[in-house]
């Protein structure tokens, strides 16, 4: 409860999405412990029914999912991700009616949403592992993938609601307990690695006025579309910054703020064009991707292909067999 009263008052200066996400997640485990615990651990005789481990599950996926991410605001298409969680509320809820009795197609209904739940859990995992996302999100993700699986194992090969070893009480409240205590020790020591400052609140002293931005901007513009500054490889934030004339600092806050992106994010979504362009000229469908790559810019096969897989939602190699 202090963590989570510690977050909202600090709330103005946090990216809002991570925020009230992770907020979401210490809420929905404590609301779990209090309300919906099968074993009635601190509670007793309460069913509150609506705070279930798929909730925890959907809350921390979407915290994964956003992490890293320079968006300021929630995307509402996002909130399609609680309809596994509605769902299996749902199907719980109708299994609660005693005139239905044992409904087996209720049954199987409910076990596909807490599936599909197992499969976020998973790809958050992987989303983890594979963008270099900060790594203590592991240890909370990794024993709660492996407690949702063995008790949904329980229920397919023992028919029974009752998780081996309780699992989904006990292993859930140690586990939560991991991540209060993580989330607290990282706000302290380095908290920039569980909430990244809002780009809002770092930069609200600035007293820039619109036009002074815009000019700003469409220099910036014109330095990567006419000279192509991208192509240097050892294109530094400073070099840009001296050559419009002002500060580094500066340089960030239009970025961050007026164009919702980092440096390097610029720097690729210039390269990844360049290169789509020189593809499709004429002698160079049969060029090395890779060569082609080093020639706007990218200095190593992997940031080539992590950049274009991120902007075009497929590989480069792809790209050239479906669309060249």
């Amino acid at each position: 409860m202090f963590l989570g009263f510690t977050l909202f008052q600090r709330r103005n200066q946090y990216k809002a999405p991570l925020l009230w996400l992770l907020l979401g997640c210490i809420a929905s485990i404590v609301l779990f412990a209090l309300g919906d615990d099968d074993y009635n651990l601190l509670l007793p005789d309460t069913n509150w029914f609506l705070f279930h481990e798929t909730l925890i599950a959907t809350f921390f996926f979407l915290f994964v999912r956003y992490s890293n991410s320079e968006l300021e605001e929630f995307k509402k298409a996002d909130f399609i991700f609680f309809l596994p969680y509605l769902l299996n509320v749902s199907f719980q809820a109708l299994l609660t009616l005693e005139a239905l009795g044992q409904n087996q197609t209720l049954e199987l209904l409910t076990e596909l949403t807490e599936f599909g739940l197992v499969g976020m859990l998973f790809w958050s995992i992987y989303d983890v592992v594979s963008n270099n996302k900060e790594r203590w999100l592991l240890s909370f993700l990794v024993p709660f993938t492996v407690i949702f699986i063995i008790d949904e194992a329980s229920f397919l090969l023992f028919d029974t609601r009752v998780s081996l070893w309780s699992l989904d009480s006990y292993g859930i409240f140690l586990v939560a307990v991991f991540l209060f205590y993580i989330v607290t020790y990282k706000l302290i020591a380095s908290p920039r690695h569980i909430l990244p400052r809002s780009a809002g609140s770092k930069y609200k002293e600035s007293n820039r006025s619109k036009s002074e931005v815009e000019l700003v901007k469409q220099e910036l513009h014109r330095l990567m579309v006419e000279e192509k500054l991208f192509t240097n490889q050892k294109l530094k934030a400073e070099d840009v910054a001296q050559r419009l004339g002002i500060s580094k600092q500066y340089l960030s806050e239009v970025l961050n703020v007026h164009l919702g992106m980092r440096f390097q994010d610029l720097l690729n979504e210039h390269r990844v064009e360049e290169f789509i362009q020189y593809l499709h000229r004429d002698g160079h469908q049969k060029f090395n991707l890779y060569g082609i790559a080093t020639e706007v810019g990218f200095s190593s096969k992997s940031s080539f292909n992590a950049a274009f897989k991120k902007a075009k939602g497929m590989t480069p190699s792809q790209y050239r067999k479906t669309e060249i």
